[in-house]
């Protein structure tokens, strides 16, 4: 049965005017499912759109979320960046690896105490932010466009919702 859940997106057709999946209308399990499907489906598509357009500027979308995270407070140590991300923090180490091989970002020791390093942007890391980040924010402001602000306003509300599961 889970099977006939399983679909490649990459087999689907891009009409935008093709609101669910017919395998959805019949699922007589309820709408728990048909909106779990459609919000990962949505997730995916905005995911690979995104990292697209970041692609341009030589950065994949885990790279993206590390420098803006960083953007947005510096200073704090791998483990505070993997709690934002919800990733492990051998996930965290392994791209503080690549960001700071790149040159984007640097590790200084903690003055305090000398087994913690806090993470901060380089100047090379805030410049191309600076490049980045429009693109990605139009590219936000698009695919979000064609709701009103109550809409958006009432989408966050159901997801913060359901992010506290």
């Amino acid at each position: 049965m889970l099977d006939r859940l399983q679909v490649n997106d990459m087999d689907l057709p891009t009409n935008p005017g093709r609101r669910t999946l017919p395998v959805l209308n019949e699922d007589p399990r309820g709408w728990e499912v048909k909106v779990w499907v459609t919000l990962a489906r949505a997730s995916t598509r905005l995911e690979r759109r995104l990292g697209h357009a970041l692609a341009a500027h030589g950065l994949s979308l885990s790279q993206f979320d590390v420098l803006a995270t960083l953007w947005h407070g510096e200073g704090i140590t791998q483990q505070e960046l993997a709690e934002r991300l919800l990733v492990t923090k051998g996930n965290v180490v392994g791209l503080i690896d690549r960001v700071g091989a790149a040159g984007w970002v640097e590790r200084r020791p903690d003055p305090d105490d000398r087994r913690v390093n806090r993470l901060y942007l380089t100047d090379a890391g805030r410049e191309l932010l600076s490049r980045a980040f429009p693109g990605h924010a139009a590219d936000i402001r698009e695919a979000f466009g064609r709701f009103t602000e109550d809409e958006l306003r009432q989408m966050h509300q159901l997801l913060e919702r359901l992010d506290t599961y």
